[in-house]
């Protein structure tokens, strides 16, 4: 078992003590951030919008592992997966991660998951900012960064290009806001 792994499992064990908190490991130290309803509403939208475009149950997973070797493992707010993808889930099975900011000021998201999804090449990466009512869509991964950056304002309609064909269009005017 790796550090990694260790560190994963004592955030299993807290998350089971802190119920309504969000529990990870970013950067070798264990994060806790309170779940929220704004939260909450946008994965099931996003998951909606991925059920209605016609990606499979099967396919779409909600604070789920998935393996990343040598780093941390992640669980996106929101993933879709390949088809076919089987547990346990690893990096070659994304083709998109979903985050879901959790407070004004997340370097998680833009940097640390960003930097991460980027190297192991997710196609497309997606952070949703309730605090700055705008989404951001990362795609064409190299090295740590995204060569492609679309930013939507609330209200607008994401567009998501699968690498596998598939289309997925989120609605955004109502997702709910955080100040």
């Amino acid at each position: 078992m790796s550090v990694q792994d260790d560190l994963w499992h004592v955030a299993e064990q807290a998350a089971a003590t802190f119920e309504g908190f969000r529990i990870e490991v970013v950067g070798g130290r264990i994060f806790m951030t309170p779940r929220s309803e704004t939260q909450s509403w946008t994965i099931l939208d996003v998951q909606i919008a991925a059920r209605t475009a016609g990606v499979d149950t099967a396919r779409l997973l909600s604070n789920v592992r998935i393996r990343f070797p040598g780093e941390a493992p992640r669980a996106p707010d929101v993933a879709i997966l390949e088809g076919g993808a089987t547990a346990p889930y690893s990096y070659e099975d994304l083709l998109a991660a979903v985050e879901i900011v959790s407070t004004p000021d997340d370097d998680n998201d833009y940097s640390v998951k960003l930097q991460q999804y980027a190297r192991f090449g997710i196609p497309t990466y997606v952070i949703i900012d309730p605090f700055r009512a705008k989404c951001t869509v990362l795609t064409r991964p190299k090295d740590s960064a995204y060569a492609t950056r679309e930013e939507y304002a609330y209200g607008e309609t994401v567009t998501l290009h699968l690498t596998d064909g598939g289309t997925v269009q989120i609605p955004t005017e109502k997702f709910k806001r955080k100040s």
